[in-house]
């Protein structure tokens, strides 16, 4: 009797500049499908107001609330990441005996960054449970200067470092660099990498693999608007854990009228 679970993972919500309907097909597979498992794999916060894409303009977080108390500021910074925190509670709640894991982003963290650099009296209150209650939601993580994370066989996960402008080579430069399978975001893109090594395992070879797995972001709101030219696409994976150590991975579309199939079902948002 097989012992087999499901996994599904997604990326780059970019909250608040996420897209609404591409949310909620997200949500709709998760109750339907009933993962065992759920990996968010980093910028699901995009963390705008403390990039130093906004220092010095009237969006970062000092510049907007240079009136504010300092007692006032944790609060605040708690506020910013309210969107975050209710998606990752609303996985929980759908999912409540899911195993669930987040890989930070380059955006997520930039809120420790910032705190380290401009507010280092509070910089010990500024954490993942502080600002998103990863640790009482059941949430494992790491943040995006830690290694690819080892999940199930030989898959790794993590944010994502390399970036290239097309699909499949940001996850083929990480799988080089870091010499393992993995899943990843980072570059918005859907591609995915395989190359076989015969002579490794004594002959008996070896594939590492790797898998980008697309964004859930607007691409129109002001947050993405960084790039005239967005060459993403939208989507997430998905996997079957064969005996709870082999899993088969999948990268699921998601069509421009907000529909996907998953284990041959069709959602729609």
């Amino acid at each position: 009797m097989t012992n087999d679970l499901k996994w599904a993972l997604s990326s780059d919500q970019q909250i608040p500049y996420h897209d609404p309907r591409a949310i909620d097909l997200w949500f709709k597979v998760l109750k339907s499908w009933k993962p065992d498992v759920v990996d968010y794999l980093g910028d699901t916060d995009d963390q705008a107001c403390y990039s130093r894409f906004t220092e010095g303009r009237p969006q970062e977080f000092l510049v907007a609330h240079k009136a504010d108390q300092a007692e006032t500021i944790l609060p605040l910074m708690q506020a910013d990441a309210s969107g975050a925190r209710e998606f990752y509670a609303q996985t929980r709640k759908m999912l409540p005996k899911a195993q669930l894991f987040s890989a930070l982003g380059n955006h997520d963290i930039r809120v420790f960054d910032y705190t380290e650099k401009k507010l280092p009296d509070i910089m010990d209150q500024v954490t993942p449970e502080a600002l998103w209650s990863l640790d009482s939601l059941g949430y494992e993580y790491i943040y995006y200067n830690d290694v690819p994370k080892r999940r199930f066989g030989d898959i790794h996960v993590h944010h994502g470092v390399a970036i290239s402008q097309n699909a499949g080579e940001s996850v083929r430069k990480d799988v080089e660099n870091f010499g393992v399978s993995i899943i990843r975001g980072h570059s918005h893109r859907a591609g995915s990498f395989f190359r076989t090594y015969e002579l490794r395992n004594e002959g008996r070879g070896e594939t590492v693999r790797g898998w980008e797995i697309g964004h859930m972001a607007d691409e129109k709101s002001d947050g993405m608007a960084y790039t005239n030219s967005h060459n993403w696409q939208k989507g997430f994976a998905i996997a079957h854990i064969e005996n709870g150590t082999t899993p088969h991975i999948q990268f699921v579309e998601i069509s421009a009228d907000y529909t996907c199939y998953v284990d041959g079902r069709r959602f729609s948002a």
